[in-house]
């Protein structure tokens, strides 16, 4: 009989450990939705980060019809800007 209620009580830690994943599942889902409305209306897109060390990164934006390459440490500097083209290499 004890065996019976120790093989209950393993189902049951593993009940509550599914249950724990699929509420950070669904909070995560929730605070990616959320964190894309709010983002929907800039006019400014971090389109990707590279992060170099602790305290430096380089960072990809895209402004209206420009992307533009920066390089961020205890200032922030241009790398480089460039022309959005479609594939026939016209501008947008």
């Amino acid at each position: 009989m004890d065996s019976f209620f120790y093989v209950l009580k393993i189902i049951g830690y593993i009940c509550v450990f599914f249950l724990i994943l699929y509420l950070a599942q669904y909070t995560s889902k929730y605070l990616a939705k959320k964190n894309e409305i709010m983002y929907r209306g800039k006019k400014v897109k971090i389109l990707e980060r590279l992060y170099l060390s602790r305290d430096k990164e380089v960072i990809l934006l895209q402004y209206r019809n420009k992307e533009y390459l920066i390089g961020v440490s205890q200032n922030i500097t241009k790398i480089d800007i460039f022309e959005l083209k479609d594939d026939n290499g016209e501008e947008i």
